[in-house]
This record gives C-alpha cells, sequence and structure tokens, in this order.
C-alpha cells in the first residue's frame, strides 16, 4: 500500500507541473517506468492509459456544449466502444472478459487493450505448467494484431522448495500403518504429491514407500520393525524448533495401534500412494527407471538370483526392481486387490520405456535420409556427415546412427547413441531426462508371468499386466524372456487340465443329464481361479505380445540386433514351441471327446459351456497357427468347399475338423454368449460355413456397426420425394453423394403432398417403393429369370439406357444401405447375382434358372463322351438388336475345337460368360456402390443362400399350406419317406425352411397367396417331390425351374433328416448339381 501511495504521488505531482506550466500532461516519464517491477508497471500503464481516455472524453464534450452542438440536457445516454467499456469495468472482471474474447474481437481493440490480453492468456497458460501433462494446454497469440508496446516475458520454471525434511517425511509415511479412509486419505495423498514436487522429497517419498512394501508384505513382526524404524527416523533432532509434545503425542497414538497394523492393510494403502502419485507426478515414473545411489533407501531382494556381483549391484540401484520383487511374496500374489494395484502402478511407470523404440524407429529415419543423401557420394561415413549438403544436427544424428550400428550386447551404447540422437527432442521437452533402458535382472521379468498365473486376475490386472509386459519389451532381450516364461507356464498347466479332463470324461460318459455330472469333476473347471482360466490367460498373453501384425509394427523400428533376430528365429521358435509341443496335442483330443460326449446326450449344454475357457484356449491357439502356415486369403475364403485338401499344418488341421465336428456347440455358445465372436470366437469366421445363420447375422451386424477412430459426423439425408418416381427422384438426390454420407446419413423421407413425420415407418415404406420401381421394365435394367417372374439378373441390353451404369451403382448403394439400416427389401436376384457379390464362381447349376434348355446341353456335354461330335469352338455368339457378335471365350478361341479334354475348361467359360462376362459393366458397377456401404470382406461370410435371407428377410412359411399344396410322382401321401421329409420340415427352424425352399424352388420368397400360387417355368407350379431310384446314399436334388424334388428312398428317418439337412446347405457349395 505503501508503494501505491509513492507511485499515485509521483503521478499526481508530473500532472500537476505540467498543468501549472500551461502543458497538456504527459506520459509518464521512460525512467521512472524502467525502475518499476513489471507488474506494477503494466498496471501503471493500464491505468494511464483509462485515465487519458477518460481526460479525452470528457475535453471532447466540453468542447461540444461550448459550441452548442448537443445541449448537455437533452443528450441521450452516451454510446460507448468497447475499448472503454472494458475501461470502466472493474480489473478483475475485466481479465475475465478478457479471456473469454476471440482474437477476431481483440484485434480491433487498442494496443494496450490486446498487451493486456495477451498477458493474461500468458498467465493462464502458465497456471497449468504443474499439471501432470502440460503438453496438452495450449496458449492462444495474437497472430494478426499489432506488435505491443511490451510483449510478456517469457516466464522461466520455478524452483521447487522442499517443505519436508527427512523427518517430515517419515513422520508422515507412518500414517500408512493406520488404516484411512475417506478425506484422511485424501488429504495424505495431496500433501505427499506436494511434497514430491521437490526432487529431494520425492526420492525420500518414494523410498520410504518401497522400504515399508518390502517390509510390510513379509509378516506382522516385519511390519512392526519397519513401523519402528520410521519412529526413530521420524524423533527431530535436538536443534529442532517442532515442539516436542506434538512429536510425542503423534508417536504414542500410532504405536498404540500394532493391533491394527495387518501386511494387507499396509501394502494397500502405500501401493494406493504410489498410484495416486504415479498418475499427478510424471516425474515418479522417471525415478523409478533411472539408477540411483543405494543411498536413497531402497533395497531389493530379488536380485538374489541375478549371475554376477557387479550385475547384481547395478539392478538394486532402480528403484523398479524393487516394486518387482514385490510379485514374488505370497501376500501380493494371492490378494486380487493388491494385484491389481500394482499392475496400475508398474505398467504406469514403464510406459515411458515405449520411448525407447520411438527413438529407435527416428534414428532409422535419420539413418535412411542420410544414407540418400549420401548415396551418391563415395566417401566414408565421417565424410558423409560433415558434407555440405547435410546440416550439422543431421551429422551429429548421423554419427549417432553409426555408433549405435555397432555392437548392440551392451545396453549402454544405444543409451549413448540416443543421447546424440534426441538433442532436439531434448529442446523441445524442457528438462526431460534422457530415458536409458534399466537393468533388470531375467528373474524379475519371469515373475510379471507370474501375475497372469496368479489365482485372481481381474480383467483390469490382465490389461494392464499387457501394458506392462509391451512396455518392458523395449528392453533388449525381454520380450524372449516373457515368451519363455509364457510357455513354461502353458506346459505346466496343460499337464494339469489333462488329467481333470479325463476324470470329466469317465463321469460324462455314465452320467444321463447334466445334473448327473458329480460335482467334484466340475469343480476343478467352473470357478473363476480354475486352471483352465489361468491357462486361457497366458495363451491370449502369448497371441498378444508374439501377433504377427503386431509383433511386425513393434519389433520394425527397432535396428539393433537382438530385435532383428527376435523377428525370425526367436518369435517363431516361441510360436512353433506352443503349436507343436507334445502337451497340446492330447489335451485337444480330450477336450473333443468331452465335446462328442456332451453333444451324444444333447442336454449337457451347463457342462459345455463350463468348458468354455479351454475351447477359447483352443481359438486362441489355431489363430496365428492358421495365419503362419497357410493364410486364408479372400479368394481361398471365399472358395473353401468340402473337397478342398486337407490342410497340411496338423494345427490347422484340427481347427477345421474340431469346428465342424462340434459346429451346434459352438453355434450354442455364442448364441448363449454373442460377444464372443469379438473375442477368440472370431476366428469361426475363416471356417464360416460352421457357423448358423442367426450367429453370422448378429456378427456382421455388430462389425458393420462397429465405431471407427476419427468418424466425422454426417448430417440426415433429407428427401423428398413423387410417390410414382420415387426411384427417379432417390437417384437424383443420393447419387451425387459420399459414400461416407451415404452409409452414415439418418434419412427423413417426406412424400411430396402427403403429412407425416418420418420416425422410422416413412423410410420403410420407401425402401418398399424402391425395391419395387428398380425393377421396372421402363429402365431396362433387369429381367426376370425364366424361372420365376420375381426373381431378377441383369440385362446384358441395359446400355440403350444411357444411365444404366449410373442406376446400377445406385441400386448397390440401396441395398449396402438397407443392410447398413438393418432393413429388408422386397426383392430376389439370381444365385448368380448372389455369388457374383461374394466372389464366388459361377456353376453349371445356376444356368438352369436363367436357360433351362441350355442348360441341359450344357450337362449332356460334361456327362457324355464328345470325342466324335466337335460341334462348339471356345467362342459364344451374341445377338445384339440383331447384329450377330462372336465373342471368344479365351484367346483365339473360335479356333479352338471343343473336345472331351476340354471340355469341363469350356463348360466352366461358357458358364462364366452367359452370368458374368455379358453383364461385367452392370455387375461392376452395382458391386461398386454396394462395397461403398459394406465391405466384401465382412459379406463374404454368408454364402448366397444367407445372402438372399439377409437383404430379403426370413419368410413365414406355413407348413401345413406347404404340405396341402404339394405333389408327389412315384410316392403316396402315406409313403414312410413323405411321412418322415414332412416331419423333418417340420423340425427345422425357420432358416432351415427357407433354406430348402430355396434349394427347390431357387428364391426364399413365398408367394402372397400361399404356395398355390408358387411359380415356375411355366407359369404357377406346385411343389412335387419325386422318387429318385438312384442309390441309397446319394443327396437329394432339386429342379428349381419345375419347383421339383428328386427323393431317394431312404431306409429311416433319421437318415433322410440328415441328408435333406447336408443337400440343402451345404449341395450347392460341394457338389456341384444341387
Amino acid at each position: 500500500e505503501l508503494r501505491d501511495e509513492v507511485i499515485t504521488a509521483q503521478v499526481q505531482q508530473q500532472r500537476s507541473q505540467a498543468q501549472a506550466a500551461g502543458e497538456e500532461p504527459s506520459e509518464i516519464s521512460r525512467e521512472f517506468l524502467e525502475a518499476l517491477p513489471d507488474e506494477i508497471r503494466e498496471e501503471l500503464l493500464r491505468q494511464e492509459g483509462r485515465d487519458r481516455r477518460q481526460r479525452e472524453r470528457q475535453e471532447a464534450r466540453r468542447r461540444a456544449e461550448a459550441n452548442g452542438e448537443v445541449p448537455a440536457s437533452g443528450r441521450g445516454p452516451e454510446e460507448m466502444d468497447a475499448a472503454n467499456f472494458l475501461a470502466s469495468l472493474d480489473p478483475a472482471l475485466r481479465q475475465v472478459v478478457l479471456m473469454e474474447q476471440d482474437l477476431t474481437a481483440l484485434a480491433g481493440m487498442p494496443p494496450e487493450i490486446q498487451a493486456e490480453a495477451r498477458a493474461l492468456g500468458g498467465r493462464r497458460l502458465h497456471q497449468f505448467m504443474d499439471m501432470p501433462r502440460p503438453d496438452r494446454a495450449r496458449g492462444w497469440t495474437l497472430d494478426d494484431a499489432p506488435t505491443p508496446t511490451l510483449p510478456p516475458k517469457k516466464p522461466q520454471r520455478r524452483q521447487i522448495v522442499q517443505i519436508l525434511d527427512k523427518a517430515g517425511v517419515a513422520t508422515l509415511l507412518r500414517l500408512m500403518f493406520i488404516p484411512l479412509q475417506g478425506s484422511a486419505r485424501q488429504s495424505l495423498n495431496n500433501i505427499l504429491r506436494d511434497a514430491c514436487e521437490n526432487t529431494q522429497n520425492r526420492a525420500e517419498v518414494v523410498s520410504g514407500l518401497l522400504s515399508i512394501l518390502q517390509d510390510g508384505s513379509a509378516d506382522v513382526n516385519a511390519v512392526e520393525r519397519s513401523f519402528t524404524q520410521l519412529s526413530l527416523r521420524a524423533k527431530q533432532p535436538a536443534t529442532q524448533r517442532t515442539p516436542q509434545p506434538l512429536k510425542r503425542t503423534s508417536t504414542g497414538l500410532v504405536s498404540s495401534n500394532y493391533g491394527d497394523m495387518s501386511p494387507l492393510m499396509v501394502v494397500q494403502q502405500c501401493l494406493s500412494t504410489l498410484v495416486f502419485l504415479t498418475q499427478y507426478n510424471p516425474r515418479i515414473p522417471t525415478f523409478f527407471l533411472t539408477e540411483h545411489e543405494t543411498a536413497t533407501g531402497f533395497k531389493s531382494k530379488a536380485t538374489r538370483k541375478s549371475k554376477g556381483k557387479e550385475k547384481e549391484t547395478k539392478a538394486t540401484k532402480y528403484p523398479l526392481n524393487a516394486l518387482l520383487g514385490l510379485l514374488d511374496r505370497k501376500l501380493v500374489i494371492e490378494s486380487s486387490t493388491i494385484m491389481e494395484q500394482l499392475a496400475d502402478v508398474l505398467q504406469n511407470i514403464t510406459h515411458p520405456l515405449n520411448m525407447l523404440l520411438k527413438k529407435d524407429k527416428d534414428k532409422d529415419k535419420v539413418e535412411e535420409k542420410t544414407s540418400e543423401e549420401a548415396a551418391s557420394a563415395t566417401a566414408a561415413i565421417g565424410e558423409a556427415s560433415t558434407s555440405t549438403d547435410v546440416p550439422m544436427d543431421l551429422a551429429a544424428e548421423t554419427d549417432s546412427g553409426a555408433t549405435a550400428a555397432g555392437p548392440s550386447g551392451e545396453p549402454a551404447e544405444p543409451a549413448a547413441a540416443d543421447l546424440d540422437n534426441t538433442k532436439e527432442d531434448v529442446t523441445e521437452k524442457k528438462g526431460h531426462r534422457i530415458l536409458t533402458p534399466p537393468d533388470i535382472p531375467d528373474h524379475n521379468l519371469r515373475l510379471v508371468v507370474h501375475i497372469i498365473a496368479s489365482r485372481e486376475c481381474s480383467s483390469k490386472t490382465f490389461r494392464d499386466t499387457l501394458s506392462l509386459i509391451t512396455n518392458l519389451s523395449a528392453i533388449p532381450g525381454a520380450k524372449e524372456i516373457f515368451g519363455e516364461e509364457l510357455i513354461h507356464q502353458a506346459e505346466k498347466l496343460g499337464h494339469s487340465i489333462l488329467k481333470d479332463l479325463e476324470d470329466l470324461y469317465s463321469q460324462i460318459s455314465v452320467a444321463k443329464t447334466g445334473t448327473d455330472v458329480q460335482g467334484m469333476a466340475l469343480s476343478k473347471f467352473s470357478p473363476a481361479s480354475s486352471d483352465q482360466t489361468k491357462f486361457l490367460r497366458v495363451l491370449t498373453a502369448l497371441d498378444y505380445i508374439f501377433d504377427p501384425k503386431r509383433a511386425d509394427t513393434l519389433d520394425k523400428p527397432s535396428s539393433s540386433s537382438a530385435a532383428e533376430g527376435l523377428i525370425p528365429k526367436v518369435k517363431e521358435a516361441i510360436l512353433s514351441t506352443l503349436y507343436e509341443n507334445s502337451t497340446f496335442g492330447p489335451l485337444w483330443d480330450k477336450l473333443s471327446e468331452c465335446l462328442s460326449a456332451i453333444r451324444q446326450r444333447g442336454n449337457m449344454f451347463n457342462v459345455a459351456n463350463i468348458l468354455l475357457p479351454l475351447v477359447e484356449a483352443l481359438m486362441v491357439v489355431c489363430k496365428n497357427t492358421t495365419l503362419k502356415e497357410s493364410p486364408i486369403n479372400k479368394g481361398a475364403q471365399k472358395e473353401m468347399a468340402m473337397s478342398t485338401p486337407p490342410p497340411e499344418s496338423r494345427m490347422e488341421n484340427l481347427f477345421f475338423t474340431f469346428t465342424e465336428d462340434h459346429r451346434k456347440i459352438l453355434n450354442d455358445l455364442v448364441r448363449h454368449n454373442p460377444k464372443l465372436m469379438s473375442g477368440a470366437f472370431s476366428l469361426l469366421v475363416k471356417n464360416s460355413k460352421v457357423l448358423e445363420f442367426d450367429n453370422k447375422r448378429n456378427y456382421f451386424n455388430r462389425r458393420l456397426h462397429t465405431r471407427t477412430e476419427g468418424r466425422a459426423p454426417h448430417g440426415s439425408l433429407q428427401l423428398n420425394v413423387r410417390r410414382d418416381q420415387v426411384f427417379l427422384d432417390s437417384f437424383k438426390s443420393l447419387y451425387f453423394k459420399s459414400a461416407d454420407e451415404m452409409k452414415y446419413g439418418k434419412l427423413n423421407i417426406r412424400f411430396s403432398g402427403e403429412e407425416g413425420v418420418d420416425a422410422g415407418g416413412v423410410t420403410r415404406e420407401w425402401f418398399a417403393v424402391l425395391s419395387r420401381q428398380m425393377f421396372n421394365p421402363d429402365y431396362v435394367l433387369f429381367n426376370p429369370v425364366a424361372s420365376d417372374r420375381t426373381t431378377f439378373h441383369p440385362n446384358q441390353l441395359s446400355f440403350i439406357n444411357p444411365e444404366h451404369l449410373m442406376f446400377f451403382k445406385f441400386i448397390g448403394r440401396i441395398i449396402g444401405k438397407a443392410l447398413y439400416e438393418g432393413r429388408v427389401l422386397d426383392c430376389h436376384f439370381s444365385r448368380a447375382v448372389y455369388k457374383r457379390i461374394l466372389g464366388k464362381p459361377a456353376s453349371v447349376k445356376d444356368m438352369e434358372t436363367l436357360d433351362l434348355d441350355y442348360y441341359k446341353s450344357l450337362l449332356w456335354i460334361q456327362e457324355n463322351d464328345i470325342t466324335d461330335i466337335t460341334f462348339e469352338t471356345f467362342s459364344v455368339e451374341v445377338d445384339m438388336f440383331g447384329e450377330k457378335k462372336i465373342v471368344d471365350l479365351k484367346e483365339d478361341g473360335r479356333n479352338i475345337p471343343v473336345t472331351e479334354e476340354n471340355k469341363h475348361e469350356y463348360v466352366r467359360l461358357v458358364v462364366e460368360q452367359r452370368l458374368y462376362g455379358s453383364v461385367k459393366d452392370q455387375l461392376q458397377e452395382f458391386l461398386k456402390g454396394f462395397h461403398d456401404i459394406i465391405s466384401p470382406e465382412l459379406i463374404s461370410i454368408f454364402n448366397e443362400q444367407e445372402l438372399e435371407l439377409l437383404i430379403s428377410g426370413l419368410p413365414d412359411i406355413d407348413v401345413d399350406d406347404w404340405k396341402n399344396n404339394s405333389d408327389y410322382h412315384n410316392y403316396t401321401v402315406a409313403s414312410p419317406q413323405i411321412q418322415w421329409f414332412w416331419r423333418a420340415v417340420r423340425s427345422f427352424d425357420k432358416e432351415e425352411r427357407a433354406k430348402l425352399l430355396q434349394f427347390v424352388t431357387g428364391t426364399s420368397k413365398v408367394p402372397l397367396n400361399g404356395f398355390k400360387e408358387l411359380e415356375g417355368m411355366n407359369g404357377f407350379s406346385r411343389f412335387n417331390i419325386h422318387r429318385d431310384y438312384g442309390s441309397k446314399d446319394r443327396l437329394p436334388s432339386s429342379h428349381t425351374c419345375f419347383n421339383q424334388l428328386d427323393l431317394p428312398e431312404y431306409d429311416s428317418y433319421e437318415v433322410l433328416r440328415q441328408q435333406v439337412y447336408t443337400a440343402m446347405t451345404a449341395g450347392s457349395e460341394y457338389f456341384g448339381f444341387a
């Protein structure tokens, strides 16, 4: 206050002198301003600016009144500009208003206001300097504003004072031995957080907590000894001014609570504090990862097995080893709460190790750039680094990169290279110490795996442990040790599970229901701490760490010889050990036997559900085996069939055999828990034929609507369409939208001239009308197939419509949009179109619905010897509006005759030409639009029958109506085979009935008026069953043009049902004629 009075008096004196001399009050002298502190100088300038503007306004008002321009009494309220308004505000309120103004508003204000706003912006930024992540704060600058008269000075980092001595830290840490809850614990954590801002206090607090953890995790006696040592350290020296009664009271209070000092409570409170500190102080992780003198107070017991006294001594200097050593304590490993806290702390403090990989990657980039620049030169690396074409910083990095490329056995050399290689990073990161790999003994690294194999391991603990392993894998050689230890744990658990499975199998074999299985056998599998659950965690960790795609990404940046060797050798050896290990072969065989026994009894789903973790483990093992041995590429996946040769890999063969043998149990498990398809069971899509349609559809919808990172929001798609021109109006409105707009935009439909709000019903009606109008003959886009007027194939003459390709792309987008929104369309395409969407080749059977006579001729060529009947060449004749045109099926095909040796190739090529080649452009645009919405990989899990059901929906089939409108040839209604057939139809579910209808008629559509109006090639054609006098081992066959089913005379209901089921679900895929 006294200083303010002196400054004010000085300013008033200058103004009085100026007025007495008849001069205008001048600005404050520069000498006086320079003598003031920065904050006072800025405040004085702001006050002077306000006073000057106020004097100018008063002077202008007096002149106006003197000239009689505006009467003082008649003048309304004076309008104030933004600068005057801000000047009249209270200083605190003015600061708030200025900080909320944007750059545009501030640019039009006087320079003093802009300078004040800029200073406030800087001050606001500096408020967050001490937050855990200062790099997230963003200041703002007035780039387009005039240069201020007094630019703000760049703040310097404050030196954090030491607020506690060693005795004070010990006094606070003694509170760890008292159960603290709520505000008391929060207050202690806040005090320790503030103390840890100082380097010395931080070392003392962390070292003290580590010492308590090591003693507290042993037994009660060790806890009491630790508390006694802290109490002795907390006693104040004689010269200390702290009142002694306060110290004696505190000591007596704590020492009287020995009964409450349980090791579990002490360890939990210490770990909770460490979790809190690591979250709010980014320097604490660095403390754990850097080398310290032993005087810091922590001691490690985990390095007893280290080789060499020198290595052991060095390892004890890293506080991280003290924490890892806790994983060897029984108290820690058996408590789920402590394990969760410890895993959280460890993964947080090891997170900076990921910078090692980043530095290696940056170093590789620099080396690559340097080598490119020096490629034209023949000089040595040193000459290249000093070349005038290479900047000095780059030359320094080149030298460091050459050093790092030397022997990589010593961890100190890469650290030295990083030190030279990241000078610019150090400049940017201001004071962050360059990280070098800590020295961690192999024994401590193996202890990390004990978390995964422990009795209690929550999902959070498992995730944190995987992150911890990933972080530690940046240390040279650590990844190999993790792999070896995980394999060892898997083998040990595998032996135990095999014995338990043998006991369970003996129980299942004699049990009639699931409740008959004795609890003793199930008790080894049902709890969350069972060996099979541990086994699954271990294998999942192996899959995560050594996943080929992920491992390649992580290992690629490293240029050290150890990392280069890990990619082709160590990783391959570890995975091969896992796949080919003799322990696991009998384990999977016994699991398969148990599931087979469960399937035969049919009422033991509860037992199968208990074995779910073991089935997941098998999926995890098969995942990388399949990818490693014989990758299932898109083409192979789409063309996979029963006739495919067995895979060479034993594990891959096991996967296909296992999934096909136990498809019912697997589908029941997925149906009971759909989330399985988001995990290990997603591998089932590699053998998608074992998945039932409802499970495929759920997986499809879940994957389709999975949100991707960074997806921009899209507005609604507003459509105003005329009801009789829905197709054209919708085309004009939607065709030029982008793929993402079409996919993610919400449809909002309004029919012109009709009132109504689209809450879903109008959109549903729009889809229905659109699906009918796209087949309008006036657009000449599609032709009905010969066997059914409601099933369509693209028209090869559609080019007479100049916009036909745009229409096909639009139709593809509409069908994709309907799938994305879960709408069903009343549209049915030929089987060839569905196969083209799935990327599958067409078969001769697909010709039947389009051209029956041509189909019969091709079938005759296939089934008969044509040696002496050469009447065709590898070409076809096409009629284009009366113009005959020859199209070669292969190069110079018109001159290549069809013979007995090449007739199958001819049939294949002519079918491809008739179904695909003749409408190549149309189908290509159709697929382009469809794939804008639906990815080809995702849709390929369906077959063509299921794709029709996905697009058009499952029909409601009335079995009684179907039966009453059926005819029989060489069978009667009373024939056993007919009775068994309808019994089988009734046993099928809704999806299976639709597939049977597709198999016989070529489409899943049920006529509007029932099966009496079922259409065939020659109009209405009732469903009819013919006796097949061939072998009883044959599958049923169909003739879709006549809605005819050829049924052999099977001997039993079970055989008939199985053969019909096989034919309708697999016949068209694997046998080429049904």
